[in-house]
């Protein structure tokens, strides 16, 4: 990865892009995906100075994939599965996801991840030197150093943390200050809980990065799961990349975190989910898996994993098999 790498950045929203202003400046030559979370669009296209933008809605989604719509959520962040489908078929090298309620933070936002994406992660040892710089610290063996490619860079934040609803209930909201630059390597057969607010991820992981359905159907049924959409996208892709041989990182770049959405309303949205969230990832990770390539890789996992017998599930596995397939051609 390098700094003429090419750069998507996927939004989905269902509020004015006028936020985009204050972030023009660090974003020239990226291509800018809104993913419109309406039937229509009805937000106005952003004009950005040398940004290209592209401006998807459902009818879009419908149009491309007819029958097959309904992997794609509604009324959910989730939606913005379908921008990395877009930015992927356009040929982005890096594709980004950022909220509509994250601001600068003093950090280069796309410098910052392409410079995690170039990062060549060690293995079997851990840095304990947080620094961007990553300098191995003295007794760190040499031939276990820049062994791994890193393929998802997972950006934090100041401002307001990204906390689960009843967490946040319970403490209140914390706003946090900016903390120097660091970043960490996830260690192997380690899981992590992936925001989606800060992300960015190499070309290649694309087919592991399916965010599951949550919210509502294009019926307008709801699937009965929200806001684990993230999460358990990044449970499946964490699983691939250990397999493979790939590395995650978490840390800077920082965005600045002005939370839009309700705790209470999010704490309803999230308790359907919670019993599944305290097993689904030991459901995947005892998963033995076989092939040397992602979208291989995801559709073995979906025909593998021991999902609850429940519809949801059944659907999901189908889903994230018309996902791989996407890729596999």
């Amino acid at each position: 990865m390098h700094a003429s790498s090419s750069v998507s950045i996927v939004i989905p929203t269902i509020r004015t892009l006028e936020f985009l202003d204050v972030w023009k400046n660090q974003l020239p030559g990226v291509s800018l995906y809104i993913i419109e979370d309406h039937p229509t669009k009805e937000l106005v296209t952003p004009i950005l100075d040398g940004i290209r933008v592209h401006h998807y809605s459902w009818e879009d989604i419908h149009r491309e994939f007819g029958d097959d719509e309904w992997i794609f959520s509604r009324k959910n962040a989730g939606i913005r599965s379908y921008g990395f489908w877009k930015a992927y078929q356009d040929g982005a090298d890096v594709i980004m996801t950022l909220d509509d309620d994250c601001y600068p933070a003093g950090d280069q936002l796309i410098a910052g991840h392409i410079d995690n994406l170039s990062y060549k992660a060690p293995a079997s040892w851990m840095s304990v030197y947080p620094d961007p710089k990553h300098l191995y610290t003295r007794g760190f063996p040499y031939g276990v150093r820049d062994q791994k490619q890193t393929v998802i860079s997972h950006g934090l934040w100041s401002g307001a943390l990204d906390l689960d609803a009843k967490t946040e209930v319970v403490s209140g909201k914390l706003n946090e200050k900016p903390y120097p630059p660091l970043r960490t390597i996830v260690p192997s057969e380690v899981f992590f809980p992936m925001s989606s607010m800060n992300l960015a991820f190499a070309r290649v992981i694309t087919p592991a990065m399916f965010f599951p359905m949550m919210g509502y159907d294009p019926s307008g049924q709801p699937w009965g799961y929200d806001r684990y959409d993230d999460i358990w996208a990044g449970v499946f892709a964490k699983k691939i990349c250990d397999h493979l041989g790939l590395a995650v990182v978490s840390g800077s770049p920082f965005v600045d975190h002005r939370k839009a959405s309700d705790p209470g309303a999010n704490l309803q949205k999230e308790k359907t989910g919670m019993a599944a969230n305290e097993t689904l990832w030991k459901i995947v990770d005892s998963v033995k898996l076989t092939k040397s390539d992602p979208a291989f890789c995801y559709s073995e996992l979906a025909g593998k994993v021991k999902f609850p017998r429940l519809p949801y599930f059944d659907k999901l596995r189908r889903a994230m098999r018309i996902w791989a397939e996407l890729y596999e051609e």
